[in-house]
């Protein structure tokens, strides 16, 4: 089975332009990744300083090279200036299509 995940994060009052640039700047080397299906960023609607990236990997160990890949790292590094909160889900699949 493949491992789908859900991470949510919401920008600082103000910063939510430069959020979604950094999240941005992730998508093209993200998608190169061995083991990535698939990475979509999405914004809420109702809540425009709300970002959730649907993601779904071929398994736990490639998410976790994703997770430890330098431009993550960076990510990492950046995200406490402009995100007020984040939660990450790691889900295991019970049935239907893609993430």
């Amino acid at each position: 089975m493949t491992t789908p995940v859900v991470a949510v994060f919401t920008a600082k009052p103000g910063k939510e332009d430069e959020l979604e640039a950094l999240f941005r700047g992730l998508i093209e080397t993200t998608l190169k990744e061995e083991g990535c299906i698939s990475y979509q960023l999405n914004r809420d609607l109702k809540h425009p300083g709300r970002f959730v990236w649907i993601e779904e990997w071929e398994s736990e160990a490639a998410l976790e090279r994703h997770l430890a890949a330098p431009h993550l790292q960076a990510l990492a590094a950046k995200l406490p200036e402009c995100a007020a909160s984040s939660d990450v889900i790691v889900l295991g699949k019970l049935a239907g299509g893609a993430a």
